[in-house]
């Protein structure tokens, strides 16, 4: 008697094993086999009877995905990752059981097979993982030769970059995680593809490939980091591995086990191209990605800040460019990154990271903890030009005439602060307690982007001078600009304590939150620094983007209408409340603001590159000529 249909639709992958794609799909368990219903299609496209079903490895209840194909040697293959689906199809094909289903697959020779029966009766007995029981089954020797294999057939026809002081810096960052992940650390090679694609995957064996794009993309070198411990995760679980022994099924699998070969396994790069990972396979991999970046004492925040740089998010539908992220006034330099459109790992050719609320809770929830950056200024600028030069990437609107991010904006020239890191060095060499020369190096320091040198310096100072608030704030701006947001915070609060009237720390404290995106807190401080001085042009445009932030367009133009009213030559002023204009329909004020804009001094404010450009954008777009 059979079983009546399950109505439940499954996501599936549907692959025609000819191709290195695969199909999204849905799966129905029916009364006489699994019905397929390809993306797009309204009408069953397939059934695949139950007696023609055979499995990868035995079928066990619960089991938490399964690859399926028809038999004898149907090239077609279908993957399920949901245990009740699992549970479904055991209860209306017992063929694929343990207890059932033969191994009739195994041809390289007896002694496979046997090998294959003894791993098969170990899963089932022990009510374990499948594949990832088979994989570490596997000789290390075995899993090196198969990544090999994969990063050679998936970048064969790319360049591999290994320039000098790129390579040396990707290699220290590598060794650092490695070693925080395990007293006894498994050796990872981690190799630089030349690809705009934004990207990172594990490879078996401990090989991991990262692109040209994801690193030029990133807003720091601690966003890297995170990336990269989220893979090496990857390869302590073995996931990679896995992943290729669900693909092969168990005959394969029980040759490389038994032969040590990956003979059989001649496409195993395009077989990892069809492998997408579970959510639970990626919260282990967030799980030690977290563990092993406080180990290393690097901030969890860059791995935070990559997640949500896989969500888009614009709030004009009428430019291409996101909502200011970016502030003013701050003196100091804000590196985030200008790529949060980018779609992270959501390529069809590679597997994907689903992107969860939940993980990025996980990331966020970590406790603070004393941690230095993952890359020196110099070691990042090596490896994000590793594989040539970096490109300019356009800022958002609000932002300072963005550098590339980890490049240093436009500034004083740099032979000065040259100059005045030799004299401040000369001078502290004769007495390396003057915190007057740690400051003024410091600032050199930040004039040329070299924050990590600059805090250094400020966190001595802070140590000989604790009561000058200035110092704190010199603190607070360089953990600020390397990201490090809640000891920027700490550091502006020491400031405020002992200077309840220091602009700068309150402007800073906000920028700080807004950074946070604690926006309420954020308001509180702009808030309460206009009313400490109503004339501080940045503590208005600093506030409307906050509003911006809200959602509170109204609020929003009266802030930069304020901060014109200080300064007609605000020309991101201006653009911003242009956009905020255009959003509401006054097409004319927008115009007219754009127009202003693109009249104002560009130099006078960090933004005015961009605001003029945006304008004239713009204005294109209303099919208006620019000034």
């Amino acid at each position: 008697m059979s079983m009546p249909s399950d109505p439940t639709l499954y996501s599936a992958k549907l692959s025609d094993g000819r191709t290195a794609t695969s199909l999204a799909a849905k799966a129905r368990l029916g009364e006489a086999g699994i019905e397929i219903f390809p993306a797009g299609e309204r009408r069953v496209a397939l059934t695949w009877p139950y007696s023609e079903l055979q499995s990868s490895v035995p079928l066990i209840a619960h089991a938490p995905d399964v690859l399926l194909s028809l038999k004898p040697n149907g090239s077609q293959t279908l993957f399920v990752a949901n245990s009740a689906f699992s549970q479904g199809l055991l209860a209306r094909a017992g063929a694929l059981s343990p207890a059932r289903q033969r191994l009739l697959g195994l041809r390289p020779g007896i002694a496979a097979v046997a090998v294959a029966g003894a791993i098969a009766a170990t899963v089932v007995l022990l009510d374990l993982h499948p594949s990832q029981t088979v994989a570490r089954l596997l000789p290390q020797q075995t899993r090196e030769a198969m990544g090999h294999s994969v990063v050679a057939q998936l970048t064969g026809h790319m360049k591999q970059c290994e320039t000098g002081p790129g390579r040396q810096a990707l290699d220290r960052l590598a060794r650092r995680l490695t070693t925080a992940a395990s007293d006894k650390p498994a050796p990872i090679k981690v190799v630089m593809i030349d690809w705009a694609l934004v990207n990172a995957f594990a490879a078996p064996g401990g090989q991991i490939i990262m692109t040209r794009g994801l690193v030029q993309r990133a807003g720091s070198p601690d966003e890297v980091a995170g990336v990269l411990a989220h893979e090496i995760g990857h390869t302590i679980e073995l996931h990679p591995e896995a992943g290729l022994v669900r693909a092969m099924g168990l005959a394969a699998a029980a040759q490389l086990i038994f032969a040590g070969s990956t003979g059989t396994a001649t496409n195993i790069g395009l077989l990892l191209t069809q492998l997408r990972y579970t959510r639970v396979a990626e919260r282990e991999a967030d799980a030690h990605a977290v563990r092993i970046l406080k180990s290393a004492q690097i901030s969890a925040k860059g791995f935070g800040d990559f997640f949500e740089r896989l969500e888009p998010k614009i709030s004009n539908p009428q430019t291409k460019t996101d909502p200011a992220k970016t502030d003013e006034g701050n003196k100091s330099d804000d590196k985030k990154s200008t790529s949060r459109g980018s779609r992270i790992f959501t390529t069809e050719i590679l597997r994907t990271h689903p992107l969860t609320t939940d993980r990025l809770a996980l990331v966020r929830a970590q406790p603070a903890y004393a941690a230095t950056p993952s890359l020196s200024d110099d070691d990042w600028r090596a490896l994000r030009e590793m594989c040539g030069p970096a490109p300019v990437i356009a800022p958002r609107p609000g932002t300072k005439a963005a550098p590339t991010p980890g490049q240093p904006a436009p500034r004083p020239p740099v032979a000065e602060a040259d100059r005045e890191i030799a004299e401040a060095t000369q001078a502290l060499q004769a007495n390396p307690d003057d915190a007057a020369q740690l400051q003024k190096r410091a600032r050199a320091y930040t004039k040329k982007g070299q924050h990590t040198e600059a805090l250094a310096d400020y966190v001595k100072a802070t140590q000989l001078r604790p009561s000058e608030a200035g110092l704190h704030v010199g603190r607070g701006a360089a953990h600020y600009s390397l990201k490090q947001y809640e000891l920027a915070l700490v550091a502006y609060d020491e400031a405020i304590r002992l200077d309840a009237d220091n602009v700068a720390a309150r402007n800073g404290h906000g920028n700080t939150n807004r950074a946070l995106k604690r926006y309420e807190e954020a308001r509180s401080d702009f808030d309460s620094l206009i009313k400490l001085r109503p004339t501080f042009v940045f503590g208005f445009y600093n506030r409307g983007l906050t509003n911006v932030d809200m959602g509170r367009l109204e609020d929003a133009t009266r802030d930069f209408t304020s901060a014109l009213g200080l300064d007609k030559d605000y020309a991101g002023a201006y653009t911003q409340r242009g956009l905020l204009y255009e959003k509401t329909g006054a097409r004319d004020q927008a115009i007219a603001d754009y127009r202003a804009a693109i009249a104002a001094p560009a130099a006078k404010y960090e933004s005015g590159p961009w605001a003029q450009r945006v304008a004239r954008e713009r204005l294109k777009g209303l099919g208006v000529a620019a000034p």
